[in-house]
């Protein structure tokens, strides 16, 4: 057995030519080499095995005294059933590194106690499917096991007996069938749990034919369980998205971690599925690893055969290191054995050493996964630096903090202190060692009382210093804005209540029971204002408490039950759903177009009108916007605006939801004076050589903050907009009257002609279509230039980025230019990218795909790269910690960029073209 136990692991990291036929024991997540080496290690004392070990001693399924639960089917409770997984595994573990074989007794009575006991196929909620959980860990728990002489054959014949008779039918099922489902109906780690079942009882039970299955749908498998279809989307070969990332954080690290497992054990019978399809497996677990430590990722609209769509990463469990513990298996194997860049991942492994147990994992994986004390230090970083960028934001009963992410990530929580007096003393009211979240709502304050904060950061080897004060002062509320008013609607079962505070861009608390928001008649609370013409309301749901039907954004014709109305909502399942409705006829029905299937709170909403046009949107933070669907209604020009809350009780119950940045604007578009920045080429909107008579041309040009690049908007009414340029005064003006394709856009005296009208329609992100009202076309950039003297015409609308502009405020702080030039202080420190060793080489330029940076040998370590947009706006920071590094441009609108390589304080900024 060792001499071919030894030959086998000498091919690690090949992919086996044919299918597997004879198998090494133990050999599911750990071999005998992988035992020996945690009990030397423990006996030795050595870190970080001993710190590891220490804790799994404090488990409670790892003791000896643990009593199973076994049930005939072993569906009737999935999650008892993973629980006594979970101990026999811990317990086997305990007898080995121990020695004390009570332990190991322990988990053979809790296998015997299973296997005697069922006698069915599971069955039950969500059986088959996730059954694949607590299946896959007993057997990978009884290959530990197997090697322990007081497990009789018998007894072990009859947990094999088990594994093929009763549990490898559904694992087999619902691979094959997903219960009658469309096949990407079921998420990625319903199939993954039945993939790494059958791969593991195909071990334990020296069954090809099951090992060979589950390891072909790893691979080929239509459902999103094969990592094809689990890592969903490649920006790069080392970043992946996960299937799951728009869903919630926990799934999609549950999905990982389960991915991880099955190919270990893969890896110990010498097939490499760590490394199948160009490591997929590492590119999605960096991406998961990355989003968890809130550094900024790339992000494709996922949806399935359901409709569960998803148009951003969840923030819903973000940062949690409490549970999860999948790190340091990856960490181990990518960067300790393979040695490749794996970042993220890595840094994931040190915030969670020593590993923990968890519901869903065996966790632990300091323990046990651990090749070197060298590779894995612990403590592994030292005391981290005190937190900066730190903000205060008041709001109705609570104070939000802000503060930059850390570099390095090293970070594992935070200790908040509070005191009323300036300077302190302050007082703790709030410590955590488990969270990379820069965040925290102090919701224990008394309203009008001004508080300062500090806060310090936490990690292994201690607490670090406190940061600069910053202070904050909730307010209570009060009675609502002069312009507003609020009614209950329709039938409710308890009066509702509205009312306002002047903090956190306009505080709103509308409480309402009513029967429900859709169908031929509403019953809700409602705060609105009345305007007349095109308007906009924007809002932040910040929080809901009571019981909710559905809340949002509103717009009624009239404030009858049956009105005409359009609704931008969230609610339903889970409270989570976004959506958006339209009751285009008076005492009609709503009909709904699905949003965000997994809208997690704070959730920003927009809805708009322009003429009988209503546009819904939503955002994850109020900067990036997402249409959600356009509805046509013939509505009175005259009408009702605002916020919208129902519980849905018939009983009296309330839902009470905290609105907060609530704006309501004349017309899609605030009146101001703005620079115009075409989404293709981000470049502005310019009078030709600061012309300023009748028929001078207007192009594009990299904005310099002259007054020829600054229109004036406003508003006309009905939908209609006038654009002056600042220096003439002239009006934005089709040439001719000219309906035409390619009819030139000029600078002329305002004369009210319908082309010298515009309309805006916003797209996504911010961007607008400008439609001059007497053509219906489109104001874009010919030719999709990018180069400065680009000429602006009509042309008829096809969604391209060359026909969409986003209007940034000509008056605020941050202009194109001031970023740019703030962003590239360093441009005179040429040093950083001509002295000997420290070569900084960019490329391509212009970038379709892939942005490469390549650092000289002094510029391995330390270096940030920071990408901006043309606004200045941070798009990505990243610490480097190898000579060469990889931006994803594929799904970056096209335009212009810069990017910053920065080290103390030496930077070098360069502008990037993406195609």
């Amino acid at each position: 057995m060792k001499p071919f136990y030894f030959l086998l692991f000498l091919l690690l990291g090949t992919t086996l030519a044919s299918a597997q036929t004879s198998f090494i024991h133990p050999g599911g997540l750990h071999t005998q080499t992988d035992l020996d080496r945690m009990k030397t290690n423990v006996a030795a004392g050595a870190h970080p095995w001993i710190d590891d070990w220490n804790v799994l001693i404090t488990d409670a399924q790892a003791q000896n005294t643990y009593k199973a639960a076994p049930n005939a089917n072993m569906g009737a409770n999935r999650q008892r059933a993973d629980a006594d997984a979970h101990a026999a595994y811990l317990n086997a573990l305990r007898w080995y590194i121990s020695g004390d074989t009570t332990y190991a007794n322990c988990a053979v009575r809790i296998c015997n106690a299973w296997s005697s006991t069922v006698n069915q196929v599971p069955t039950g909620n969500n059986i088959p499917g996730l059954s694949g959980i607590p299946i896959f860990d007993f057997a990978l728990a009884a290959e530990v096991l197997r090697i322990y002489s007081g497990w009789s054959s018998s007894d072990f014949t009859r947990f094999k007996n088990m594994m093929e008779t009763y549990l490898y039918p559904v694992c087999h099922d619902f691979l094959t069938n997903h219960n009658g489902a469309c096949i990407s109906s079921y998420w990625a780690n319903w199939d993954i749990c039945n993939i790494g079942s059958l791969i593991a009882m195909g071990v334990l039970c020296d069954d090809t034919a099951k090992y060979n299955e589950g390891v072909s749908y790893f691979k080929n498998g239509a459902g999103n369980g094969s990592i094809g279809n689990a890592v969903y989307y490649l920006y790069s070969s080392t970043l992946g998205q996960w299937q799951e990332s728009g869903r919630d954080q926990e799934h999609a690290q549950l999905g990982v971690g389960m991915t991880a497992y099955l190919c270990q054990v893969a890896w110990n019978q010498g097939l490499d599925l760590f490394g199948y399809n160009s490591n997929r497996l590492l590119a999605g677990a960096e991406y998961v690893a990355q989003t968890n430590l809130w550094n900024t990722v790339p992000y494709t609209f996922y949806t399935n055969c359901q409709n569960a769509r998803q148009d951003w990463v969840s923030i819903n469990g973000r940062g949690r290191l409490d549970d999860r513990p999948i790190w340091e298996l990856l960490y181990n194997h990518y960067v300790v054995q393979q040695g490749l860049s794996a970042p993220h991942v890595q840094a994931m492994a040190q915030l969670m050493r020593p590993e923990h147990g968890s519901t869903d994992h065996f966790g632990y994986g300091t323990l046990t996964f651990t090749r070197s004390a060298t590779s894995s230090p612990y403590p592994p970083s030292p005391t981290p630096a005190a937190p900066t960028g730190v903000s205060a934001t008041a709001g109705v009963g609570r104070v939000t903090l802000n503060w930059t992410l850390p570099s390095g990530n090293t970070v594992q929580g935070y200790n908040v202190q509070r005191s009323t007096t300036s300077g302190g003393p302050y007082t703790s009211i709030a410590s955590w060692t488990a969270n990379t979240t820069p965040q925290y709502t102090d919701a224990t304050v008394t309203n009008g009382t001004t508080y300062y904060y500090v806060l310090a950061a936490i990690n292994q080897s201690g607490t670090g210093s406190n940061s600069t004060q910053v202070s904050a002062t909730p307010l209570v509320t009060g009675a609502l804005p002069s312009a507003w008013s609020r009614q209950d609607i329709g039938t409710v079962s308890a009066a509702g209540s509205a009312s306002y505070a002047n903090v956190s861009g306009g505080t709103f608390l509308v409480s309402g029971s009513g029967n429900g928001i859709g169908g031929t008649a509403d019953g809700l609370s409602y705060a609105y204002e009345s305007v007349t013409g095109d308007a906009t309301i924007t809002a932040r749901i910040w929080s809901i408490s009571g019981t909710l039907s559905r809340t949002g954004v509103m717009i009624r014709e009239t404030l009858d039950p049956g009105a005409s109305t359009l609704v931008m909502k969230v609610g339903d399942v889970g409270w989570r759903e976004a959506g958006f409705g339209t009751r285009s006829t008076t005492g009609g029905s709503m009909t709904w177009i699905g949003g965000n299937d997994y809208t997690v709170l704070p959730a920003w909403f927009r809805l708009q009108r322009a003429g009988n046009t209503f546009t819904a949107y939503e955002s994850s933070d109020g900067l990036t916007w997402f249409t959600v669907g356009t509805s046509t209604v013939s509505m009175a020009n005259a009408y009702y605006i605002g916020l919208a809350a129902s519980s849905g009780s018939t009983t009296g119950a309330l839902d009470a939801t905290t609105f907060d940045n609530v704006t309501i604007t004349s017309g899609p578009v605030a009146n101001g004076t703005y620079r115009l920045v075409n989404r293709n080429s981000g470049k502005v909107m310019d009078v030709y050589g600061q012309g300023t008579a009748n028929g001078t041309n207007v192009d594009q040009y990299t904005w310099n903050g002259g007054t020829n690049q600054q229109w004036k908007v406003s508003d006309l009414g009905n939908g209609e907009y006038s654009i002056f340029g600042v220096q003439s005064g002239k009006s934005l003006d089709i040439t001719g009257n000219s309906t035409a394709d390619g009819a030139n856009v000029e600078i002329w005296t305002s004369n009210g002609g319908a082309n010298q009208q515009f309309s805006f329609t916003m797209t996504d992100s911010g961007y607008f279509r400008i439609t001059p009202l007497n053509s219906g076309k489109a104001v874009e950039v010919a030719g999709n230039s990018t180069a400065n003297g680009g000429n602006v015409d009509q042309w008829t609308y096809n969604g391209g980025n060359n026909q969409q502009w986003k209007l940034v405020d000509a008056t605020a702080a941050a202009t194109a230019a001031e970023a740019t030039a703030h962003i590239g202080r360093g441009l005179m420190l040429d040093s950083l990218a001509t002295a000997s060793g420290n070569g900084v080489i960019i490329y391509p330029n212009p970038v379709t795909d892939l942005l490469t940076v390549k650092l000289g040998a002094d510029l391995e370590k330390g270096v940030i790269i920071t990408l901006y947009d043309v606004n200045g706006h941070v798009m990505s920071r990243s610490a480097v910690k190898s000579a060469e590094y990889q931006l994803p441009f594929a799904k970056l609108p096209s335009g212009i960029y810069f990017i910053q390589v920065s080290k103390d304080a030496q930077s070098i900024t360069r502008k990037i073209i993406k195609k």
